[in-house]
Parts: structure tokens; sequence; C-alpha cells
């Protein structure tokens, strides 16, 4: 995202500016605090903000612009709290951002607490299962882990993760969750490994992959679309005479069931 845009010009300037500054240092800090073995350089490879910027919001020095502040929020994991920053500093900005994602509002953050446990891979299964509109049963999660995933499963249980209804199916804490954009990376990460690629071609398991030439237009109008329309309108813009250009674009399309498929009458 590139966004070019001065600060609010109000009177008392420098406060604002300091304000910045703290909510910055303070997302900085968080990360550093939550991995103590990095540093302020680590920041700058994880951003790709200079360090000689990021040492002047640590100093509370300086006018942060609305792409550093961007770029830091996302990349560190505060995707929420860069939501109540750009409304406070740059409502502008803020509008901008939630007609972008108006698409996904119906879906809740998962609360800081309750993040590590989806950072976990031996979690992902269980998780993906429970998170699930019918939600799952220690059935399943025997069937697919072992007794270890029972234990596993009852620990989350235990913290509240995910739930137990009175049908005695297992459910998620809340109906539709979201994380920071830089927890999604390492989900996927997990659903790579995850993934049966020895189905691959299936009718429950296929990937689709697309790779086509857009001008600037068009690969503005691929961006736009919303998550929920992607697979059914990507082929209108790929398609476009309009759109055709010397921009190389990828797509790409997964399917994959969760549960390996048995014989009738057996587990699903």
């Amino acid at each position: 995202m590139n966004i070019e845009i001065s600060s609010p010009v109000l009177e008392g300037n420098g406060d604002i500016n300091q304000g910045k500054c703290e909510r910055i240092k303070a997302c900085i800090d968080s990360f550093l605090e939550a991995n103590p073995r990095l540093s302020l350089q680590n920041v700058e490879d994880k951003t790709g903000v200079p360090i000689s910027t990021l040492r002047r919001i640590t100093y509370l020095k300086g006018n942060p612009q609305p792409e550093t502040v961007i770029k830091v929020f996302l990349a560190l994991g505060f995707d929420n709290e860069l939501v109540l920053y750009m409304k406070d500093f740059h409502p502008e900005i803020a509008t901008v951002m939630a007609l972008k994602n108006s698409h996904n509002q119906e879906y809740e953050y998962v609360t800081n607490e309750d993040r590590q446990y989806f950072l976990e891979e031996s979690n992902f299964l269980i998780l993906s299962l429970a998170y699930t509109t019918s939600g799952t049963t220690e059935e399943e999660v025997r069937f697919e882990l072992g007794e270890r995933g029972v234990s596993k499963l009852q620990e989350l249980l235990d913290k509240g993760i995910v739930l137990r209804m009175e049908s005695g199916r297992i459910v998620g804490k809340i109906k539709d969750f979201k994380l920071p954009f830089s927890d999604v990376k390492k989900r996927v990460e997990f659903a790579l490994k995850h993934y049966r690629l020895e189905e691959a071609g299936g009718i429950n398991n296929w990937m689709s992959y697309q790779t086509e030439s857009l001008n600037e237009a068009g690969l503005k109008a691929l961006k736009s679309l919303q998550q929920k329309q992607f697979n059914e309108r990507k082929e209108l813009i790929f398609n476009n005479a309009m759109y055709l250009g010397n921009l190389k674009v990828y797509s790409t399309a997964v399917s994959s069931t969760f549960l390996a498929y048995k014989d009738s009458g057996v587990l699903e």
C-alpha cells in the first residue's frame, strides 16, 4: 500500500507527532519483548523501514509518515492496532482501509492472549477442524492425530480456545476469526505441510494455478476484488482486452479436505 498524505496540521502538531511515535514505539517494544533475541536491526529487516527512521521513532522524534506506519504495524502483526492508529491520526486513510476490508468486517480478531495457540503447528489441524461450521469431535481428532491429539484438544478446551457444546461437538471460541497478516503467513506454512499432495487432482483436493499478463489498471482491478468473489470474477479481468499488459500476475486457488475419506459408514 503506497499512500502519500501529510499529517494533519493542527495546533500543537509537535505533541501529535510525539503521540504518533509513542504508539509506534509501543508496537515495536511489544514485538521485541515477545522476541527477546531480536533487535531493532531485525525490525528493519522485517519491516523494510530504515533503522535510522526506527531509532527516531523510538526516541519519540520526527513525523512518521503513514506508509512507514503501515509497514511497521503490518509486518510486526499489529493489524488491529493499525486501524485504531489511523482512526486517531489519519481518519481519511482509516476510511479507505475500512472500505477495502468491508467484506471482512464479520470476522473478529483473535485476542493477543489466544494468538499463541494459533501459531503452534501441533494445534493447526485441531483448530482447523473446530473452527468449521459443524465443529469437530474427540473421535475425529483421535482418528487423525491419535491420543496425543486428544491430549492437545483437552488443553485447548481447558484454555477456552475451543468450547464443547451440549451436543458434545467441539467448536471454535468465536464464530468467525481473523489473525494479523504476519500470523496468517505462518498458518499458510502449516497448511502447505498438511495438504495431502497425493490426493491432488481429485474432486475434493485440487490446486489451480494461473499466470497472466496485465497492465496497471488490470492489476488494480484484480487487487480490488473481494476475497469471496475472487475465484468467480478473476477470469473477467484476465480475459478482458482492456487489462492486457506486461505485468506478470500469478494466482492460485486451493481446495483441500481436513479429514481422510473412508468407506461408507466409517468416519468421514
